[in-house]
């Protein structure tokens, strides 16, 4: 969400960044790479450009990407480029040693880039001022969920988990938990992280992560074994079907998740969901098992009891819908 209302908000600023990164590694060719489905960003950027030199405009194209999750990825982006085919891969070489078009490739979010420039306009001092705590400078976070008024915001890197839910407009509700990087990031006890730091080092020290700055808060009348299982369905339907681990090992996990959230399981649901979490990472064409991994396991951790009471066939929650924000 984030980078997709940044590239319609603030559509200069995006290739102000991305003229200063082909800059720094002298890069000849700039390509944005976007959702086709994200029409408004889009619109926004060829617009920009549109304003641009004849000679920047010359530089910079803009590609749009596939509708599906895996193809966000680097690499994908990489194979979709070269030859319309955005599947991943961990196999070598990395993009930053042969890319597009089998150049070295830098690949930057839209985030990094906006912020470079703004840095470039306002100095290091301005960014190194800025922050919480041990934490220095800023960044954009998506709330959704149990809040008020759900969105893109900006705040200090460092700033508490209270300072998002008050920045959009509070909390509906009592919250039980708190879905924080997104659908490869991880669950986390609401009232245990509510002064958790919102920055990298902080995070990694808690074993959580910031990863796409997705914040979403789980209502404490919705399932969280529930919500955990929408989540596993979305991550197996966008396997990029090119490895068993993912195609099948994520398929086999979205149906037991789906068996013990309907409180039908069979007798070792639970128990090949904890033993899967642990086997799938590492053995994957690309991460998007890995991701869904971990985010399984943080689900098993937080709604531990839940998940208990659904294999007795029980549930914990007095039921609400679930929706919970793509990533």
């Amino acid at each position: 969400h984030k980078d997709r209302s940044l590239m319609a908000a603030r559509p200069q600023l995006v290739i102000d960044g991305a003229l200063l990164a082909a800059g720094a590694v002298n890069a000849d060719d700039i390509i944005i790479y976007i959702g086709a489905e994200h029409r408004a960003a889009d619109a926004a950027l060829r617009a920009a450009l549109g304003e641009r030199p004849t000679d920047i405009r010359g530089r910079v194209r803009i590609v749009q990407a596939p509708v599906g999750y895996v193809a966000g990825e680097e690499s994908a982006a990489v194979n979709f480029i070269n030859a319309g085919d955005a599947r991943p891969t961990t196999t070598p070489p990395r993009p930053f040693e042969r890319g597009v078009r089998g150049r070295p490739t830098l690949l930057q979010n839209v985030e990094s880039l906006a912020l470079a420039a703004l840095i470039a306009r306002r100095g290091a001092a301005w960014y190194q001022n800025l922050g919480q705590g041990q934490a220095h400078g800023i960044g954009l976070v998506t709330a959704s969920g149990a809040v008020n008024h759900a969105g893109v915001q900006e705040l200090e890197l460092g700033s508490p988990l209270a300072d998002v839910a008050a920045a959009a407009g509070g909390l509906r509700g009592d919250v039980q938990a708190v879905l924080l990087g997104g659908y490869f990031g991880t669950w986390a006890d609401v009232d245990e992280q509510w002064r958790l730091p919102l920055d990298p080092q902080s995070m990694r020290a808690r074993g959580l992560a910031f990863g796409c700055g997705v914040v979403h808060f789980l209502n404490a009348r919705t399932c969280g074994v529930e919500a955990t299982a929408r989540i596993m369905a979305y991550l197996a339907s966008q396997s990029a079907r090119q490895c068993g681990p993912c195609l099948f090992g994520l398929g086999a996990i979205a149906e037991a998740a789906r068996r013990l959230a309907a409180k039908s399981p069979q007798t070792d649901d639970l128990k090949r969901l904890h033993r899967w979490s642990g086997e799938l990472p590492g053995r994957g064409a690309c991460r998007h098992p890995d991701g869904a991994a971990g985010l399984l396991r943080s689900g098993l951790t937080v709604f531990a009891e839940d998940y208990a009471a659904h294999q007795r066939r029980r549930c914990l929650t007095i039921a609400e819908p679930v929706r919970v924000a793509v990533a």
